[in-house]
Order: C-alpha cells, then structure tokens, then sequence
C-alpha cells in the first residue's frame, strides 16, 4: 500500500479488528505492526524515515511499546503525526486486565534478517509492496498465495519463551501502569516544559568563556606549551558542550525535533566535526535495549572491551549487522582491559570521527540533515585543520595539541560507559517493561548540584533513561519522584559516587578479563594434552 494510501485509509477509531493470531501472520509476511495499547500501527513507509531509526521500531514489531512511544514522542506528535500509522485496533479478548498484551518475538531479535531474506527487504521495500488489507482477507479464507495458511512461515518462532522466574508478567504490567501515572505526573508537574534561554544562561556564558579564553591564547601563543594550554581550553569547551548535542538528540533544549536537530547538528558537525545523526540512531538503541549484548551497541567494544563473557562467543550484532570476534587481538586487550580502560577511553574522541564519517557516507538517509553535517564537517576541516593547526610552526606540537584536546574530552566517554558498564546485562526477555530495564541496567552517580555541571545531567542516568525527553535541567527534581516510585513498586533504585563507580566498572572489567586467563590456560592444557576424556 503506498503511504498517501495508508494515510488516508487510516483513523484516530479504524473499524478493524485484529486477534493476536492475525496480527503475528501478518508480520510474518512482512507487516510492520507495533501497538499502542489498542492502536496497532503500519509502519513499513516509516521506518526509512523514523527520526530514531529503523530498529528503534524493529525492535517493537508485535510488542505493545506504550511506555516507549510515550517516552520518546509528546503528545502533539502521537495525535497530530502517528495517528496516521494506525490501521486497527486488536481484538479486546487479547487484552488481559493482568498482563496487557503478550508479546510477540521481533524477527530482528531471533537473528532472523526479515521474512524476505534481508533487513533492507524486511525495513520497508517488499514489506511495504504487499496490501495488508488483501493478506488478512487471504488469511481469514484459509488460503494464502495459494497455500493453506498453515503451510506459511513458521508462525511459531514468533512466540516468546516463557519469562524467567524474576519476571512475573502480571508485576511488569503493573510497573507499566505505574510508569504511565508518573510520566502524566511529571508533565503536570511542568517538568517537560524546555526554557533554552533560562536553562542555558550560565552554561552560554561558560562555553564562550572557554572558547574566547582558547582563542587569547592561542592567538597570542609564541611556545609550545602555549599551544597546549590553548589545547586544553578548546578540549574543555568540546566536552561541555557535546552535552548540549546530548540535550538536543532528545529534544531537550527547545522541546521542537527540527529546531533542537538543527542545534544539535551546528554544535555536532560545525563545531565539532562529529555528527548528530550518528549520535541519535545509535543512542537510541541504547535507550531502548540498555545493555543488552546482542542490541545494544554502547556495550558493544571488542575488541577492546568486554562486560560480559557472553562476548567470548562471537555474538551477532543487531545494530552493526555483523559478527563481533572475540578473537585473538580481542583476547589481548580483553584480558588487560582493567589496565587499559583509562588510556582507551582517553582516546575515543577519535573512534567518534571514524563512527561519524562512516555513518555520514554510508549509512545517513540523504535529505536535509545528512547535507547540513556533511557541509559542517567541511567547515570544521577548513576552520580547525587549517585555521588552528595550520598555523602550529611545528608537526610535533600540532600532533600534541590534536591529542591533547582530544584526552580532555576523555571524562564524557568515562561519564557515559559509568552507568551502565557495571550493571546487568542479563536478557530477562519480552515481559520485563520499559521501566524495570531501565531501572536494573542503569545508575546514577550521586554528586552535589554546584558540581552537577561537570557530568552535563549525565549524572541522572536513571531519570533520564525513564524520561529521556526531560530537560537536563529538571532531572534532579524529577529524580525524587523516581525514587519513590522504584520503592513503591519494589525495584532497586542504584546510585553511587563518582569514585565508586569508576570502582565497580573496574571490578566488572577485571572479572571478565581473570575470565579470559583462564580460558587461556585451558586451552593450552589441552594442547598440551593434560585433559583426557573419558
């Protein structure tokens, strides 16, 4: 069906039932279905144009992702925009008062590539061919393409596994429901409103504070150690202000996706040389499958890091679309990755760059946005690499002063990987709700409100994975409602100081490094012959 075609069949109240069993024979053939609740969602035309990326919705495909939709969309944007995507409503006797809807399986998570053979068929092009309209008909008449119905793709795969003991789902669903309650709270609360020119008033002044202070010195430099001072100015201008392309990757500081997309680009690519674009299609995964290893890519670092010793079997990578080897360049970081970690992280601006480009020239749909940051790398090249380093008289000092403020960014990679490198990363499956994951794979790290600046809100991890739309601003205060919240409904609120934190990312580095002597020393017993079997 074509999207002018979707669009207008579609309706805020469609006349259209569906039961689970049509709903998962029509993904089966391909039909992007998410529910909202009741709603259920076509989004096979929008998946090549979801401002999150397409495996924000993949990931979804057959699950109700009330509690995400509404955390990631205002209301405007689910009423006015995606009430256009709803097709139909599913059938009420699918809809337990105890647990809401069961879930079905996305084929992105079964490592499956889509019922057409690849995830580029499977994210829009032969999906979006075929008339959902005509396959539920085929289906309700018991023949499709000529076949029973029952003759179709294996339906079952897309069943779950039933939930760990941990996960009861009638709990989840609760929490679910609680979830809802406080995020309606919170918006009474004013909390959601975005005030730029207020909340950035003392943040402006520091980031020009830094910027003008590089530039005296700079100007004025006549020894090396001049251009190094410059160096760490412009370094600590960086690392504050990528937190405003934090802020705007979630529309936080404007509270518009296209005015706060604009600034995020400006400060991103202009300014930094880095893109925005790759920053939101990666970050929102991670928002959305936090810490889970074959989903998540900001836990995804072999060769260089492994949090779990689940890398050691050459997973597959849902975001990445490869294997990740745990080979034998990955063995030898891994097994010294706790002595590493600092020196590694010191130099990550620079695998930003290479993730940056990678994505503007490969991957970045074509449009607006992906021109704006090709053009502001352009521009950065021209005003840094030329401007700034073509006027250091010596190749050594531009090379110390390329590194230099590259490693005084080095505290933002530390402050994002913090909260989540030492907590779970157990699959607890399909059941467990957006809130209860959030709340077990995240941390907040305690730390006074005049520092708070320092951490760029990331300090309130919690809060922000729970209501990621949130100014930065007003995470402190909504973090309050949070903690009552996760006593109320028995989950585990985490939060630390700086120092013990870094602590325990350290201690997990090391578990899973011990792990990997160890496997090293039997795997030369056994050449050595030493194991016999039996």
């Amino acid at each position: 069906m074509e999207e002018d075609e979707l669009v207008a069949s579609a309706d805020s109240s469609p006349k259209t039932t569906l039961s689970r069993n049509e709903v998962r024979h029509l993904i089966s053939l391909g039909h992007v279905l998410v529910l909202h609740r009741r709603s259920v969602y076509r989004l096979n035309n929008w998946l090549s144009r979801h401002p999150g990326g397409h495996l924000a919705i993949l990931h979804f495909v057959g699950r109700d992702a009330a509690n995400e939709i509404e955390a990631y969309h205002c209301k405007d944007t689910i009423e006015r925009v995606m009430r256009h995507y709803i097709v139909a409503k599913v059938e009420e006797k699918d809809l337990s008062e105890e647990v809401g809807w069961k879930p079905l399986t996305p084929l992105v998570q079964l490592g499956k590539e889509g019922a057409f053979g690849s995830i580029q068929d499977y994210a829009g092009e032969k999906g979006t061919a075929r008339n959902w309209k005509q396959d539920l008909k085929a289906y309700r008449s018991g023949q499709v393409d000529g076949q029973p119905v029952q003759k179709l793709v294996e339906e079952e795969e897309l069943e779950p596994p039933s939930p760990p003991e941990s996960i009861i789902p009638s709990e989840q669903y609760r929490i679910s429901k609680a979830w809802e309650v406080l995020h309606q709270k919170l918006e009474d609360e004013g909390l959601y409103k975005a005030r730029p020119l207020w909340h950035y008033r003392v943040e402006l002044v520091r980031y020009f504070g830094l910027f003008l202070g590089f530039l005296y010195v700079f100007m004025h430099a006549s020894r090396t150690w001049h251009y190094y001072l410059a160096a760490v100015l412009l370094g600590a201008c960086w690392h504050q202000v990528t937190f405003v392309v934090h802020d705007a990757g979630h529309t936080e500081v404007a509270g518009d996706y296209h005015i706060d997309r604009i600034i995020g680009s400006l400060v991103a690519s202009w300014f930094g040389g880095l893109s925005c674009g790759w920053w939101c299609d990666n970050h929102n995964i991670h928002h959305l499958v936090t810490n889970h290893i074959e989903h998540d890519p900001d836990i995804q670092h072999v060769p260089f890091f492994a949090i779990s010793n689940k890398f050691f079997g050459n997973i597959y990578s849902t975001y990445k679309r490869r294997i990740l080897l745990f080979d034998a360049a990955s063995r030898f970081f891994v097994s010294m990755q706790h002595k590493l970690y600092y020196i590694v992280m010191s130099l990550a601006r620079f695998n930003l760059f290479a993730e940056s480009y990678m994505y503007l020239l490969f991957r970045a749909p074509s449009g607006f946005y992906r021109n704006l940051e090709l053009t502001g790398v352009a521009f950065f090249w021209l005003w840094f690499g030329k401007g700034v380093l073509g006027s250091i008289p010596t190749l050594g000092t531009r090379l110390g002063f390329v590194v230099l403020c590259f490693m005084v960014t080095s505290p933002l990679h530390v402050q994002i990987v913090l909260s989540h490198f030492a907590q779970s990363t157990e699959d607890m499956g399909l059941y467990e709700t957006f809130p209860a994951r959030q709340l077990r794979t995240t941390m907040d790290v305690t730390c006074p409100e005049y520092i708070e600046w320092i951490h760029g809100g990331l300090n309130m991890q919690v809060t922000h994975h729970l209501f990621p739309r949130l100014p930065r601003h007003n995470l402190r205060r909504a973090s309050k409602f949070i903690q009552e919240f996760a006593k109320e409904q028995g989950l585990e609120y985490h939060t630390y100081h700086f120092i013990q934190g870094n602590q325990r990312v350290l201690s997990v580095l090391k578990d899973v490094a011990d792990q990997v002597h160890v496997l090293g020393k039997v795997a030369s017993a056994q050449a050595r012959g030493e194991f016999h079997h039996h």
